[in-house]
Parts: C-alpha cells; sequence; structure tokens
C-alpha cells in the first residue's frame, strides 16, 4: 500500500519575524533565513505514517515537504525517521491561502510520488493555516475519501479504519483507498526521535527536488509585509473591584481615554 505523508512545516514560533519581507520584484515571502520546524499536526501525520510501516511491511511511505530551498534543513531532518522516500516539492513557498491553487499543486505533489496512492496524510491544519480546508479542498479536487481529525490510522483487509474523539464519543470509520486523512494529535502519534546514525546519514545525503507544474496565479497576492513591533506596556495591570456596572464604567472610561491618546 502506498501511503503519502504530505508536510508543510511553519517557521519556529520562538523566531522573531522582524527581517519578513518579500522578495525583490516577487510577490513571495522571502523566509529563508527562518528556521522551520515541523507543527505538532504534521509530526502527528508523519508518525501515524511511520506506524503503518512498521505495522506492514507492505506499506510504502513517501514523505513530501512543500516549499523552496528554506525547508532543505526541514527536509533532512524528515529523511532521518527513515520513510522510502522523502523529496521536496516546489522551488519557493506554496500560495497556502489559496484553496483551489494549493489543492491543484498538492494533487501533483502526490501523483509524483506514485500514480496510485492509497493513503495521504496531512496535519488537521496543514501549513498552519488554522482553518484545515487543504486536506478536505485536496480530497474534493481529487475524488477521494476524506476523514478530518483522526488521531490512529489501521489497515485492515484493504480497508483503512480511523480512529477520532468527538465530544465524549469515540468513533471507528471505515474508508476505502484513495482516501485523505487529516491527522490531530494526541499522546499515542507523538513523533518518535530518529536514531542518531540515520540523522547523520540524512545531513550528508542529497535533496531530491521535484519541480511543480506551472501553476495558475493565486487569487490574491502579497504586495507588501510590514512587521509590527510589539506593543508597549504603559505599566502593570490591575483587577478591577467594586460593583459590575461600576467596573463596566471605568473600563469604558480607560478605553475612550486610550483611543484619544490620554491614557
Amino acid at each position: 500500500m502506498q501511503v503519502v505523508v504530505l508536510l508543510a512545516g511553519v517557521v519556529d514560533p520562538k523566531w522573531r519575524l522582524g527581517t519578513l519581507g518579500l522578495r525583490p520584484g516577487t510577490a513571495q515571502v522571502e523566509d529563508t533565513a527562518l528556521p522551520r520546524k515541523l507543527s505538532p499536526f504534521d509530526e502527528a501525520a508523519l508518525e501515524t505514517a511511520l506506524q503503518l510501516r512498521d505495522a506492514d511491511a507492505a506499506v510504502t511511505v513517501t514523505a513530501i515537504l512543500t516549499g523552496g530551498a528554506e525547508s532543505d534543513g526541514l527536509l533532512r531532518a524528515v529523511a532521518a525517521f527513515r520513510p522510502h522516500r522523502a523529496f521536496r516539492f516546489g522551488d519557493a513557498a506554496m500560495s497556502l491561502w489559496d484553496p483551489a491553487t494549493a489543492a491543484r499543486l498538492l494533487g501533483a505533489a502526490v501523483r509524483a510520488a506514485t500514480e496510485a496512492p492509497a493513503l495521504v496524510l496531512m496535519g488537521r491544519e496543514f501549513g498552519d493555516s488554522d482553518d484545515g480546508v487543504l486536506a478536505p479542498a485536496l480530497a474534493e479536487a481529487e475524488g477521494w475519501a476524506f476523514c478530518g481529525l483522526a488521531h490512529r490510522v489501521a489497515l485492515r483487509d484493504g480497508d483503512i479504519l480511523l480512529h477520532r474523539t468527538r465530544g465524549a464519543r469515540d468513533e471507528i470509520l471505515h474508508r476505502r483507498p484513495p482516501a485523505v486523512v487529516s491527522i490531530t494529535n494526541e499522546r499515542g502519534n507523538r513523533l518518535r526521535h530518529p536514531l542518531m546514525k540515520n540523522v547523520m546519514l540524512a545531513r550528508r545525503a542529497p535533496v531530491e527536488v521535484v519541480a511543480p507544474p506551472t501553476a495558475p496565479p493565486p487569487a490574491l497576492a502579497l504586495r507588501a509585509i510590514a512587521a509590527v513591533p510589539p506593543a508597549q506596556r504603559g505599566g502593570a495591570g490591575r483587577v478591577l473591584t467594586g460593583p459590575v456596572a461600576a467596573q463596566v464604567e471605568e473600563l469604558a472610561a480607560y478605553l475612550r481615554a486610550s483611543t484619544t491618546g490620554a491614557a
């Protein structure tokens, strides 16, 4: 069974974005100097694929990282987990905020891995877009089955068994391949640590890059990026006390003064 895991990576949230801008003469974000890492949902998707490989020798795992050369270090980190194949798709950051364009490119990425995918795994917020729209958009564009927010995946008699929690209810869903599954993180799919020898081998290995087909321009294009400085605190906070009506009036007076610059 061919399993493809799509990974986007995110800018390390501990890194300041003060130097973020656009590449000269383009509408592409210049973020090559910013370190990247897998989001918790990317990690859960990768670990799920590795667990399927470990449980069945017939499972082949291909890891695809979208993005440009700024993601090469992250791709080597993914390769240290020893998937059957790991490559970077694209020579620049994808417009992941444009679902229609992104879904076409992600479909091309999957086909670059295999013409007969059985299972495509993605983090629930692929690319840290927060809305979780790209996984179902990909399934819709390709005509594949879909399941969202799964936390465990198993294979049985050619079916894909998906475990997820909806409120107080645990669900087990059956899907026939091919299927796209978005993965949420939980204790059972926490990403393992790679062996140090595999880390060293991955650091020396060449990076495989697959060029995407020419994509139409995104529906929206960035024109400028402004780095917003952190807000300056005017002083220590305090807790409002007294009757609720008095607290509301005091807060309203403070907000009115803030908008006029008198605070």
